[in-house]
């Protein structure tokens, strides 16, 4: 990753909602699944994930979509732009204590480098990245199955 300055800051569109992270992100990724390019009307979305103790709102807040039983998107109402992703269930590479941004967000997308494709199964067959990043698939990822299956189990103990 490139470096940027502290803090790393971003909003919406129309400037109601503005964030920032007192730490760079710990994770980056552009995710293909049929998800992802749903929620953003994109081929797919490029995400930066922050540790949400270090991520604030400094103006206005976002409103939450339940977009799955494992997962919550943050928009603003006003825009409408989506701002983030979070997990509300533990996965050990992306557990609920990060929440991942949408790059196109920050003020300074381009101080950000990718490391990984995800979703790969459902990337669309005109969108060719050579970039030499590891890929993997959500279908066959144990724990993405394992995080469903806990959304599942505490849903059936309500």
């Amino acid at each position: 990753m490139v470096e940027e300055t502290m803090p790393i800051t971003g909003g919406c569109l129309c400037g109601a909602v503005r964030y920032e992270s007192s730490e760079p992100p710990i994770r980056t990724f552009i995710c293909h699944c049929r998800s992802c390019q749903k929620s953003t009307g994109s081929a797919f979305m490029v995400a930066v994930g922050f540790p949400r103790t270090t991520l604030r709102f400094t103006k206005g807040e976002p409103k939450l979509y339940r977009s799955s039983p494992i997962k919550d998107k943050g928009f603003c109402a006003n825009c409408g732009s989506l701002l983030f992703d979070q997990y509300i269930v533990q996965r050990a590479w992306s557990n609920s204590d990060i929440v991942f941004v949408q790059i196109g967000t920050l003020d300074h997308p381009e101080t950000v480098s990718i490391t990984a494709h995800y979703g790969v199964e459902s990337q669309l067959p005109f969108v060719h990245f050579d970039d030499g990043l590891p890929r993997g698939r959500s279908d066959e990822d144990p724990e993405m199955a394992a995080a469903f299956a806990a959304a599942e189990a505490e849903v059936g103990e309500e």
